[in-house]
């Protein structure tokens, strides 16, 4: 006959903790990860979104001659950005019904700070931005003609007030609008 010996039948309370805290720095290390993997995928959205609606506001001057005025959103200065906190649906509107594209997008956060939400790239405000400004102001060349700067406030991978690392910028003599958005870029009628 076997006979059982006496002894530990189980795991003790510390060996159970030292389990549960390797178990939960995993997850915090794969938190972290996840969550660098869902900004740099919303940043790389935001370049493609920005560069689709440059397309389509070329073929939109290849059309008409000229790019559209900003429909400017209440409380933002002149510029129309992609919320007024209420509605996402509204921005650079003229593109979609021009027929220059079908579907205008806007940033995958796409709210902003009211009643203020003029583009910063220092604010809270997750948006797209865009404005059109006449001949020769700012200090840009008159000879180019109306211009246009567009642009992301913000981007998920870079501190508030930074720029992000392929913002191709846009500026004048008069101004510079790399601090109006984490990305900047803008464009000349001729």
């Amino acid at each position: 006959m076997i006979r059982r010996q006496k002894g530990r039948a189980g795991f003790t309370i510390v060996e159970l903790l030292i389990v549960i805290v390797v178990i939960a720095i995993l997850a915090a290390i794969v938190i972290v990860a996840y969550n660098g993997v869902q900004g740099r995928a919303k940043d790389a959205r935001r370049v493609q979104d920005l560069k689709g609606i440059v397309k389509a506001l070329e073929i939109y001057k290849t059309n008409t001659g000229s790019y559209p005025a900003a429909n400017s959103t209440t409380g933002a200065s002149g510029w129309e950005v992609s919320t007024d906190g209420t509605s996402a649906t509204d921005f650079l509107s003229v593109l979609r019904t021009s027929g220059a594209v079908t579907r205008i997008p806007v940033d995958p956060r796409n709210y902003g700070e009211l009643p203020n939400i003029t583009p910063t790239r220092a604010s809270n405000s997750f948006e797209y931005f865009y404005y059109k400004y006449t001949a020769g102001t700012n200090g840009c060349p008159t000879a180019q003609g109306d211009y246009y700067v567009l642009g992301a406030t913000r981007m998920d991978t870079v501190a508030s007030g930074a720029n992000y690392p392929s913002n191709p910028g846009f500026s004048c003599s008069g101004r510079d609008w790399v601090t109006t958005g984490a990305w900047v870029t803008g464009g000349y009628t001729n």
